[in-house]
């Protein structure tokens, strides 16, 4: 007799009307898909919800029955095995936050309606699968806050025009070789993260970034920066880890002077008289040789 799958077991959720609570906490359960339809079916009042967490868990995809929850704020599903989501969850106009790093998604997985999210305004989609940029978050334009940190993407489109909100674009750990004109055009923007890619250069166009205070480039191939980047009003610049800095480094290097070296200097700055008498002999050849030197300034 064959033993009894997961989603045989029986698993009970409480959802009591009269002591209801507009955010539902079911993170760090280890639930299966079967369980989280289960549970989602379970719920009485979905329209009343507006916290949805289902983090930590064992989810491979999310149920339809996600779409019953019009009024959801925030949905909370990172750390899970989500390899595809539900058309459905794009009837979720009132969405403003969805979290779903440290998954299994790709460049398949979001459907295609999801730019229909037009009240979102932080997405996570760090520590996923994806090569590409997804094309239809460009046409999110509240978005604030996106999160794409930790992919495997390569290229960004030259579409960041209408990203117009942004405020925080974090794309660090990802293989991107490209940082496309566009990309001046995101006038709100505040915190730009390009770390851990394999970028040589930046377009002109940074420098339109007026609001921009915190710029990371670390562990990127940089040997140089765009001029007009001096004009940004910036409270951190990572710049570590590049050949730019290491070639800056290098010429900042010099042969610490002798204390003969500093003794002569300091005689000769504040004119000092000197003579064998009140001088070591090698210090008084070294002050006299200066007067042979081609150099106007050991005169």
């Amino acid at each position: 007799m064959a033993a009894p799958s997961v989603c045989e077991d029986e698993f009970e959720f409480d959802d009591e009307d009269d002591e209801f609570d507009d955010t539902l906490d079911y993170s760090h359960q280890n639930l299966p898909e079967c369980d989280s339809g289960k549970l989602l079916a379970s719920v009485t009042n979905p329209a009343c919800v507006k916290t949805f967490q289902l983090n930590s868990n064992l989810l491979f995809t999310l149920s339809s029955d996600i779409e019953k929850f019009q009024s959801l704020l925030t949905l909370e599903l990172s750390d899970n095995q989500l390899v595809q989501l539900p058309h459905e969850i794009s009837y979720l106009t009132n969405l403003k936050n969805l979290y779903l790093k440290n998954n299994s998604l790709d460049d398949f997985s979001l459907p295609k309606e999801f730019h229909r999210l037009q009240n979102l305004e932080v997405l996570n989609l760090g520590g996923n699968r994806f090569k590409q940029f997804p094309y239809q978050l460009f046409q999110m334009g509240n978005l604030k806050e996106l999160y794409l940190g930790s992919n495997r993407i390569t290229h960004l489109p030259d579409l960041f025009q209408t990203l117009t909100k942004i405020e925080i674009l974090y794309l660090g750990g990802n293989q991107i070789t490209n940082i496309p004109d566009s990309i001046g055009a995101l006038r709100s923007l505040v915190v730009l993260n390009l770390c851990d890619n394999r970028l040589r250069t930046l377009p002109p166009s940074i420098s339109h970034l007026t609001r921009l205070k915190s710029l990371s480039l670390h562990n990127n191939q940089f040997s140089a920066l765009p001029s007009d980047i001096i004009r940004l009003d910036l409270q951190e610049l990572s710049l570590r880890n590049n050949p730019l800095v290491v070639r800056f480094v290098r010429d900042l290097t010099y042969n610490v002077p002798t204390l003969k070296e500093l003794a002569a200097r300091t005689i000769k700055l504040h004119r000092v008289d000197y003579d064998n008498k009140s001088m070591p002999k090698c210090l008084v050849e070294y002050l006299n040789s200066a007067k042979s030197c081609l150099n106007p300034k050991c005169q």
